[in-house]
């Protein structure tokens, strides 16, 4: 892991907390605390590589949502297996879990991951 990737999953771990995550939880789309907008800005940017990075899919407008991966440019995109959700901000809220997870800032298995 890049040295400034690391660093700063260092400061942000402390914030990503189970309140954080409810917040998050409970309105996906904001407004946000500062606390929530610092994770998420690390998170949707560039310090995560685009390719198979996580996003919320409509699969058929207003009901039906899933996870896709992005690949490279041009290619399809790729659609997740078995998760579906009912609402939008469901599925968002599922990336932000996913992309959690994938920078080692939390786990829900283990409650919150301690791995960097």
């Amino acid at each position: 892991m890049p040295k400034f990737q690391k660093t700063r999953v260092e400061a942000l771990r402390p914030l990503v907390t189970p309140d954080l995550v409810a917040a998050h939880r409970d309105n996906p789309r904001g407004p946000h605390s500062h606390e929530l907008n610092l994770v998420l800005n690390f998170v949707r940017g560039p310090a995560f590589s685009m390719d198979r990075k996580p996003f919320a899919l409509v699969l058929h407008p207003y009901d039906e949502y899933g996870l896709a991966f992005m690949t490279a440019r041009g290619e399809s995109v790729e659609v997740g297996p078995g998760s579906v959700y009912s609402s939008e901000p469901e599925a968002i809220h599922a990336v932000f879990l996913q992309r959690l997870e994938a920078h080692g800032l939390w786990s829900d298995s283990e409650g919150r991951s301690q791995n960097v």
